[in-house]
């Protein structure tokens, strides 16, 4: 299995949600989750925020989602 690297955080989970959809309709295979030192912390209500993929296919992940 390949190490997982945060690629981006979004708004919410919602957007987080669609943006994984976005990356995994062009063959990045992507999650939300979160990162275990805050989300105990802050319980964070709304679930997971951040996208996390392959470390392999981060760089090719962060150009789709930094487009603007």
């Amino acid at each position: 299995m390949s190490k997982e690297v945060k690629v981006y955080t979004a708004e919410n989970n919602s957007i987080a949600q669609m943006l994984v959809e976005k990356l995994e309709n062009l063959d990045i295979p992507a999650r939300v989750g979160t990162e275990s030192a805050s989300a105990g912390a802050f319980g964070v209500p709304e679930g997971g925020r951040t996208i996390w993929v392959p470390e392999k296919l981060a760089e090719k992940a962060k150009e789709i989602l930094t487009v603007r």
